[in-house]
């Protein structure tokens, strides 16, 4: 078993830890299950001897959270992911790679906690066809989606996964063991989440649809095309139910049967676990599905339904195009 210190643990719990106040184990399967109790120093640093590997869900009691992570299941995820981190360097976003059983993670850190919704309309547009981005929810009434977190062992597979970076042709770790690779994260940088570089965050349920982001710029209206300036205020403009109702049947409560069948035993939800509501904000959260443990806007939902991009989506949306 491989030693830990307390400072060691610090350390992952300050970069990896999103809510505190729970998390999650992972099972021989690869699956979690939730805690359900708060997370603490000792835990931590169990998983970073191998005798447990956690799960941390990104979104705390408010909605918000302290990093964001690119998510690339496919032979080629750290090629891909690799891609992206140059994109985003090239923006002045710092952001750390990690390598995964089936691919990799690509990790940007906030200075502060950002809300949910504005850290995923500055950094989706980054975000390729295939991969997933965390978080999955702009907000959320439970826990949210949860990522596991690094450096420790995977349960089913029985490897810890390293940060690595490209040199020589190929990608290699960034240090030869645990304590090395620790020692090198004590160099991350966190970016600021600024009002220059995000749309000002609501500061009630009462609070409309924030204004265009930096970030969404180069979606900005094209010549001829309808006048919704952001994906925000197209989202906003649209009724759930009437949307969301052309691609799945609703009852009277809003509940079907989820589309995505990847979050499902078979592929198939045979037990009508989603459900559309009305957001608390104009264009905000407006459906979820309780098996998968996933929401999200309208927007959302077409990127789920539909496996396009944000880029190309949104293009589609603006010529007024039916998916």
């Amino acid at each position: 078993m491989v030693h830990a210190t307390l400072e060691q643990a610090r350390l992952v719990a300050d970069l990896f830890i999103g809510r505190s106040s729970d998390y999650a184990l992972q099972l021989s399967t690869g699956r979690y299950r939730r805690v359900g109790l708060p997370i603490s120093l000792e835990v931590v640093r169990e998983h970073l001897r191998g005798s447990c590997t956690l799960g941390t869900y990104l979104l705390d009691e408010h909605s918000a959270c302290c990093f964001a992570v690119f998510d690339a299941d496919q032979p080629d995820g750290l090629a891909v992911l690799a891609a992206v981190r140059r994109r985003l360097a090239a923006d002045g976003i710092p952001s750390y790679l990690e390598a995964s059983r089936r691919g990799g993670h690509l990790w940007v850190f906030f200075e502060a906690p950002a809300p949910a919704w504005a850290a995923r309309r500055w950094l989706l547009p980054y975000c390729p066809a295939g991969v997933e981005f965390y978080p999955k929810q702009d907000e959320s009434a439970a826990v949210g989606s949860l990522i596991r977190v690094p450096l420790g062992i995977h349960r089913r597979s029985g490897q810890r996964y390293p940060f690595v970076v490209w040199q020589r042709g190929q990608f290699v770790p960034v240090a030869a063991d645990l304590a090395g690779m620790l020692s090198a994260l004590k160099a991350v940088r966190r970016v600021a989440v600024s009002p220059a570089l995000l749309p000002a965050g609501p500061t009630s349920d009462e609070q409309t649809t924030p204004p265009t982001s930096q970030a969404l710029r180069h979606l900005a209206t094209p010549a001829g095309y309808p006048p919704h300036p952001t994906i925000a205020d197209w989202c906003a403009e649209q009724d759930p139910f009437a949307l969301i109702g052309r691609y799945v049947h609703l009852d009277s409560r809003g509940m079907g049967h989820c589309p995505f069948g990847e979050h499902h035993v078979g592929g198939r939800d045979t037990h009508a676990s989603f459900q559309v509501f009305r957001p608390k904000r104009p264009g905000g959260t407006c459906w979820r599905c309780y098996t998968g443990n996933i929401s999200g806007d309208v927007f959302n939902f077409l990127q789920l339904y539909s496996g396009m991009d944000t880029g190309k989506l949104w293009t589609r949306l603006r010529r007024g195009e039916v998916l």
